[in-house]
């Protein structure tokens, strides 16, 4: 069998994403980067879901990307490389939520206010919302709230959530029922937030 370099394969824009993980393997010229462009954009909003508005992705992208091309070998199946990138995608954010709550640096800007969302709604009370929202987020913890936001907010069937934390399924299943009771808890404190939950419901 005759594999084409992958200088040539870039002009094929029906090459699948199995090829391109092989090119990559290969050290093909030019695979890393038809890898990025590829992945990139999914990733980049895997980690805005993951840490919620107003945060700086650029480095963590980046060392999604590099811990990516290190253990591209490790992947057995190259099909199931975009749940490969969301599995590191995981661990970075997990890794940088821990470090930021340590020196208590998580989502504050030097002045000590929360900064602007990349994205803003149009709605400035959805907006408020989805700030008061990643707060509430934020006294889960790094793995319990890496759990809550893969399952409900990702949308990872509960055995992906368990495989990409390395938890058993009961597990996952336990800590996602505790994090989830105390969400709805302090959603229901939180009077922006209930207001928006009870719309949620009335409709």
């Amino acid at each position: 069998m005759v594999v084409k370099p992958f200088r040539v394969l870039q002009g094929e824009a029906g090459i699948s994403d199995a090829a391109l993980v092989e090119a990559v393997r290969r050290a093909e010229p030019g695979a890393e980067l038809a890898a990025w462009n590829r992945f990139s954009p999914a990733v980049d909003r895997t980690l805005r879901r993951l840490l919620g508005p107003g945060q700086e992705r650029e480095d963590l992208l980046q060392e999604v990307f590099l811990r990516f091309f290190r253990r591209v070998g490790s992947l057995r199946d190259p099909n199931a490389v975009r749940g490969f990138l969301t599995g590191i995608a995981i661990h970075v954010v997990r890794a940088e939520i821990a470090h930021r709550t340590r020196f208590r640096w998580l989502r504050l800007t030097p002045t000590g206010e929360l900064p602007e969302p990349t994205a803003r709604p149009e709605n400035p009370d959805a907006r408020e919302a989805v700030v008061r929202y990643y707060r509430l987020l934020d006294g889960l913890g790094a793995e319990d709230r890496s759990l809550f936001v893969s399952r409900t907010i990702e949308g990872l069937t509960l055995e992906e959530t368990a495989a990409l934390h390395g938890v058993s399924v009961s597990t996952a299943q336990r800590r996602l029922s505790r994090a989830g009771k105390r969400m709805a808890l302090r959603v229901g404190r939180d009077p922006v937030l209930a207001t928006f939950a009870a719309g949620d419901e009335a409709s």
